[in-house]
């Protein structure tokens, strides 16, 4: 259970980086809609300015129209890197601090004002994804208002307005965290979603259609670059035997034992993906043609080797690989499919269990090696 509660609140780093990256073009669409109406609510609380102190109200609106237009100078373009969530602290730090520079011009002000100060807090649990964030947005608002309470009001009205603030800034965290396990929820929903429409729920390779994506991307960028892309189509020899033989069940672990063992021969760059019921094919980018033999080789020898044991005894199987090379004469991925499905029946035509390649058939397994 505490493992489960601890998920809640962190992501893999990897994961991490892409739901900010969400976050901030979220946030990026919501500030030029937000900014403003945040800026004009920090105006208009000038009327209550000049209920408390109609004498001063003219110099409290001047310093926040001063710091309203300091801030909304994060909505323009300029030459700063800054992101959406750091354009939005600009923007809180510069308004927050017009409300609380203005109360405190006031007699009592900050005690008086201090349901809007505190209320500010809460646009930052919207903003903000993650605790150091948060802290960081607020920091500065809130050394500032410490500081001109300590300098404007009674010991009394120091201590009170203080312990109000820091109970709202709790009370702010827990709801920034709160919205930010739902926004994970969605976002590892979204994920799961994804995942589960691209890949093939028994083994995790890529499905088809996703297969063919990827292929194409790297075709086009392997064309562009003009860097060597490989194809290797491999099948299950005499899997409808196993099936026939050994159940169903068996059948399906087979092919799950296949496709681990494959995966963990690959680098992270290469695709591997199930096309078919037994069929299967690796996209193995920046890879010339006789580096793709030497690693369907690997895969090859890799399956052979393996054991899996059913009540029927010890069954072991092997598989035949095609390779296709992308070229001028295959420069489009369905013609490098075909190329390296029709090596793939080659090496089956020559007796299963083999590597072969369409302009040069590697005989046996031990020709391959």
């Amino acid at each position: 259970m505490g493992r489960r509660f601890g998920m809640e609140w962190s992501l893999p780093l990897e994961d991490e980086a892409i739901f900010s990256e969400q976050h901030n073009a979220a946030v990026a669409l919501m500030l030029p809609v937000l900014g403003p109406c945040f800026g004009l609510s920090i105006l208009l609380f000038a009327v209550w300015d000049y209920l408390v102190d109609p004498g001063l109200a003219v110099h409290t609106f001047l310093v926040r129209l001063a710091l309203v237009g300091l801030g909304a100078t994060a909505y323009a373009a300029t030459p700063l890197r800054w992101t959406p969530l750091q354009r939005c602290g600009f923007v809180y730090s510069t308004h927050a601090g017009a409300i609380i520079i203005a109360a405190a011009m006031l007699h009592n002000g900050l005690l008086h004002g201090l349901a809007g100060v505190t209320a500010c807090l809460f646009t930052v649990s919207v903003i903000a994804t993650r605790l150091p964030t948060f802290v960081a947005i607020v920091a500065a608002p809130s050394l500032m208002f410490f500081v001109l309470c300590a300098a404007t009001l009674t010991p009394f009205g120091f201590i009170n307005s203080v312990i109000l603030y820091i109970f709202s800034l709790i009370m702010a965290t827990t709801l920034m965290l709160t919205i930010r396990v739902f926004r994970q929820r969605a976002f590892l929903s979204e994920k799961a979603l994804l995942y589960s429409s691209r890949h093939d729920s028994m083994t995790g390779a890529c499905n088809r259609a996703f297969l063919t994506e990827l292929a194409e991307r790297e075709v086009a960028l392997a064309r562009r670059h003009r860097r060597p892309l490989a194809v290797a189509m491999l099948d299950i020899d005499h899997f409808k035997g196993i099936n026939d033989e050994y159940g169903h069940a068996t059948g399906d672990e087979v092919i799950r034992q296949l496709v681990t063992t494959c995966v963990g021969t690959l680098r992270q760059i290469d695709h591997f993906g199930r096309i078919g019921g037994e069929e299967f094919v690796v996209i193995m980018p920046e890879t010339s043609r006789d580096d793709a033999l030497h690693c369907a080789e690997r895969m090859r020898s890799n399956i052979e080797q393996l054991r899996l044991a059913t009540p029927q005894g010890t069954l072991r199987f092997t598989a035949s690989f095609g390779v296709a090379t992308l070229n001028e004469k295959h420069p489009q991925w369905s013609a490098l499919l075909s190329e390296a499905d029709a090596a793939m029946y080659r090496a089956k035509n020559a007796g299963r269990n083999r590597v072969a390649a369409i302009d040069a058939n590697l005989a046996s397994p031990a020709d391959a090696a």
